[in-house]
């Protein structure tokens, strides 16, 4: 097995536990009202999902049987992290179903109707979703926490900025969720065309189940739902300690012996 696929794994394996660490320390602040502290933490979220996002593409090409030597090389020289996942899936699926080149996908009589469907749903989600969160993952990066910037630095980008304060932990846990699908649907396209067939189905509509959730999930009912569930929780401790401090009043007051009655 190819070291690197190994390095791949094990940086997958520790993003996922920062991920859930975050997550549950996040869940926290937002049950108690830690307004600034929950703006922070949803930010450094962010970033390790679209962190991610980069990492499972590098362990998906080198996979085993995935991709030849020359295309994982025209992978990774692909610039943008959107660019490189699209490459992956133009690259799988000409091989998958006998295409020259990409760009005739959709003229190729050849490919299936339902295949170029497939292929064409699959591109709307790396240039939506992915090439959105990789945007803002960049801005990220370079401490764009508050206000995002254009491009060439010279002003703030209305639409990233917009983006960056919409995100919370449920928006992140749909998109991650999304990418996980999406990468799960490539890598039975580059190594099993039949898998790719058999499940496309179910994997889909995972990601159709993400993209719904992220735009009909309230976030501020998620939020109240915290609150009620935090105060429910600290009122059963607080009763439990009380209760817990009268017994042991109880047992710290002297029984009396009873007086023998005399005969």
């Amino acid at each position: 097995m190819d070291n690197l696929y190994v390095q791949h794994c094990e940086n997958l394996k520790m993003l996922e536990q920062a991920i859930k660490t975050v997550q549950r320390t996040l869940r926290e602040y937002i049950s108690v009202e830690e307004h600034e502290k929950t703006y922070v933490y949803t930010k450094i979220l962010s970033h390790l999902v679209n962190s991610w996002a980069e990492v499972r593409l590098m362990k998906l090409i080198y996979e085993v049987r995935a991709f030849a030597d020359f295309e994982k090389t025209r992978i990774i020289k692909s610039k943008k992290l959107d660019k490189k996942w699209t490459m992956a899936l133009n690259i799988a699926f000409c091989r998958a179903f006998n295409v020259r080149n990409p760009k005739n996908i959709n003229k190729q009589t050849t490919v299936p109707y339902t295949a170029r469907i497939q292929y064409a749903a699959l591109l709307r989600i790396i240039k939506g979703s992915l090439l959105e969160s990789s945007a803002i993952r960049n801005r990220i990066a370079h401490g764009q926490w508050k206000y995002a910037l254009t491009n060439d630095l010279m002003k703030k980008s209305k639409k990233l900025t917009a983006e960056l304060r919409r995100e919370n932990i449920l928006r992140l846990q749909f998109r991650l969720a999304m990418f996980k699908s999406l990468a799960q649907i490539i890598h039975d396209l580059a190594v099993s065309k039949p898998t790719f067939v058999r499940d496309f189905d179910a994997n889909y509509k995972q990601i159709e189940e993400q993209l719904r959730n992220s735009h009909t999930t309230d976030y501020e009912n998620y939020k109240e739902k915290m609150l009620r569930k935090k105060k429910k929780g600290l009122k059963r401790k607080r009763n439990h300690l009380l209760l817990h401090g009268y017994r042991k009043q109880l047992q710290a007051i002297p029984v009396k012996k009873r007086a023998h009655r005399k005969t």
